[in-house]
């Protein structure tokens, strides 16, 4: 998975859950799609402000960063 493609698709699609299925977490992925759809899109409003925070933060990261926390970096804000 592409750093710079991961970051760019958390800002500009994760209400629609892409990076999740990017992760291969494609439950999760299914799971954001319905919760916005039942919320009428509240928690989609919450899942873009979280997709460019993530965004930003995957796009500074060091290449030597990226690989080590790539498995365990979420479509919510990293720990």
């Amino acid at each position: 998975m592409n750093k710079t493609v991961f970051g760019i698709m958390c800002i500009i699609f994760n209400a629609l859950g892409v990076p999740c299925f990017m992760q291969g977490r494609v439950g999760v992925g299914i799971a954001r799609i319905i919760l916005g759809i039942v919320t009428c899109g509240v928690i989609e409003i919450i899942n873009i402000v979280k997709g460019i925070i993530l965004g930003i933060q995957v796009l500074k990261m060091s290449d030597e960063e990226w690989e080590e926390k790539k498995a365990t970096i979420s479509s919510g804000i990293p720990n």
